[in-house]
């Protein structure tokens, strides 16, 4: 199985040289592969892991309008791809949340060797919905989990910001938004607009639209 893997990475890299430059650049590990379990419509449902293309997340990022005083927080993050793009584009923290173990110490292994070590970027092994999000201003959202979880995210996010009465609106990144009607449904954020998805030259990544959302009761 390892050797599996690890002849699936040699392949993304080769096919994936951009990306593979931004991981050097930036002195991590992010090919990675991680299977999904349960069944669609099951409560406990996840979609595999694959990284997402370091410039669909910068572009992700730019249509977000990162600012320098921004908390990111990535709901299954992976291997950390998105948490140190968003450091690199100056977020004042980024942080990560996956619930797989052996990916969650992956991430923390790349944080400590990366050359943005000595930034706010900090990753846990847990349940997004045990993840404190009231200092989050920015959360970035692959298509992960179900429908009944992404009500929950929401719920779990709008209680946590109201703790602290937040002073500035949340924004959602939702990438592949099976589940945007969810969000819509929820009645406290507002679609700001979509990005399609970008095909790239010279790359075997997988591309998918985007959503941006925000807060309309802070």
């Amino acid at each position: 199985m390892l050797a599996g893997l690890r002849n699936r990475n040699l392949s993304a890299r080769l096919l994936q040289p951009a990306d593979e430059l931004w991981d050097r650049r930036l002195g991590v590990s992010t090919f990675g592969h991680h299977p999904g379990s349960g069944a669609p419509g099951d409560r406990e449902w996840y979609l595999h892991y694959i990284p997402s293309p370091y410039r669909d997340i910068f572009d992700v990022l730019s249509l977000a309008s990162l600012q320098e005083d921004d908390t990111v927080t990535d709901l299954g993050c992976g291997l950390g791809r998105v948490v140190f793009a968003a450091s690199h584009r100056g977020a004042r923290r980024a942080e990560g949340v996956e619930l797989i173990p052996a990916l969650a110490s992956k991430a923390q292994s790349n944080r400590t060797t990366s050359h943005l070590r000595d930034r706010d970027i900090a990753f846990f092994q847990r349940n997004v919905l045990d993840h404190d999000l009231s200092g989050t201003t920015l959360i970035y959202m692959f298509h992960s989990f179900g429908h009944q979880i992404v009500a929950e995210v929401l719920d779990k996010a709008r209680h946590d910001r109201r703790t602290v009465n937040a002073a500035r609106p949340l924004r959602i990144a939702y990438v592949n938004p099976v589940c945007d009607d969810v969000i819509a449904d929820a009645g406290w954020l507002r679609c700001l607009g979509s990005m399609p998805e970008k095909r790239q030259w010279l790359s075997s990544a997988l591309h998918y639209r985007t959503t941006l959302w925000i807060s309309t009761d802070c």
